[in-house]
């Protein structure tokens, strides 16, 4: 299934269509430079938003010939080592468009909202395993409940508040997050192509090794512990106002604002627990709680693509995550460095890139048929 998505989107059509469309919205750029989102980042920071000028849109354009000249010579049959550097060079230009702090915001935000709809599902599930299982499940709506009740969290106004400011933060920015998932889609398309134009060149890396597993193992588990320390920070907004510490005190957080907060760590939480699943049996077969898909084993590409997209998102925020910092503690904030520990971007990102792929990479080998025993000789086959 991975392999057919792959082929579907590198096809020469695919490619073409994308760079057009990339191409279309460059030449607006130049004949209307307000219209340009990157010169007018709305609070965000993006390192193309630091072009001088229609730069942007000049680089887009480039971006988008490049593309085009990649997607004639697929057609016409060219050698893919010649195809290899201008499409590494048409994903390293759309690449920089998503070095964006709004990016990340936006991805963390759309996850977050699917929160409550897992946990609901994760409920009924238990509701209908062992009576330990439903236990536990009662226990902990009763304890989100307390928790709710006792803080104003769940409370009617509360909830009404969180859609009011979700709604008018994105009304705020307006189009320019669909912008940047759009971009960070096409993205994705041409370092798909380039991985596998680069495929002769890595072939190797495909073959059995200890080494290779004991890496990628590594990078699991490093990958596993980069959302840690934010789930930590908004696991104390869990605790009673009298033991709060830190720099944010009780009085800065109104109920829906603490809703909101512990939403996007449970979603950072639930990326950990995902990622401990690539090297885990359960990230090769669905556990047996799971309707209608326990036993079943999960398809490589449920695991490899919103993998990869996490990872790319991750390691395209990091630039504008390391400039933020710097530029805080220039302005007299020496603190905001400790957002380079809090949202460790610059490790998580490529860790997580690395553990994918080591998964896609052990599922694959997997699936290959045993080899043969070689019969020994002097000896006749029964």
């Amino acid at each position: 299934m991975l392999h057919d998505l792959g082929t579907r989107v590198r096809a020469p059509l695919a490619l073409g269509a994308t760079s057009t469309l990339v191409g279309i919205l460059a030449v607006w750029w130049l004949a209307a430079p307000d219209d340009n989102p990157f010169r007018h980042t709305a609070g965000a920071v993006s390192l193309v938003g630091l072009l001088p000028g229609s730069a942007s849109a000049v680089l887009l354009l480039v971006a988008s010939a490049l593309g085009l000249a990649v997607a004639a010579g697929l057609r016409r049959g060219s050698a893919p080592r010649g195809l290899l550097v201008p499409a590494a060079l048409v994903a390293a230009a759309l690449t920089a468009f998503c070095m964006d702090t709004q990016l990340i915001s936006f991805v963390g935000y759309l996850c977050a909202m699917t929160i409550p709809l897992v946990g609901v599902i994760l409920v009924v599930s238990a509701l209908g395993r062992s009576t330990a299982a439903r236990v536990t499940a009662l226990v902990a709506v009763g304890l989100v409940i307390w928790w709710g009740v006792a803080s104003g969290s769940l409370a009617p106004d509360a909830i009404a508040e969180l859609v009011r400011n979700l709604g008018s933060g994105y009304a705020r920015v307006g189009a320019r997050p669909w912008l940047l998932l759009g971009l960070a889609l096409a993205t994705a398309q041409w370092l798909s192509l380039t991985a596998t134009l680069a495929s002769p060149l890595t072939d190797r890396l495909a073959r059995p090794s200890a080494r290779l597993d004991r890496i990628t193992t590594v990078a699991t588990v490093v990958a596993a512990l980069g959302p840690l320390p934010y789930v930590a920070v908004r696991a104390t907004w869990l605790l009673p106002d009298g033991l709060f510490t830190g720099p944010i005190t009780p009085a800065d957080l109104d109920p829906s604002t603490r809703l909101w907060g512990l939403l996007l760590g449970a979603a950072a939480l639930g990326g950990s627990i995902l990622t401990v699943g690539l090297i885990r049996p359960w990230g090769r077969v669905f556990p047996t709680w799971m309707p209608h898909l326990g036993g079943r084993p999960v398809p490589v590409a449920a695991a490899a693509v919103p993998g990869y997209a996490v990872a790319f998102v991750l390691t395209a925020s990091a630039p504008s995550i390391v400039l933020l910092s710097f530029e805080q503690a220039a302005d007299g904030d020496p603190d905001a460095l400790w957002m380079l520990l809090l949202l460790p971007f610059w490790m998580w990102g490529p860790a997580l890139a690395v553990a994918v792929w080591g998964y896609v990479r052990r599922r694959r080998l997997e699936a290959l048929p045993a080899p043969r025993p070689t019969p020994t000789p002097g000896r006749m086959a029964a």
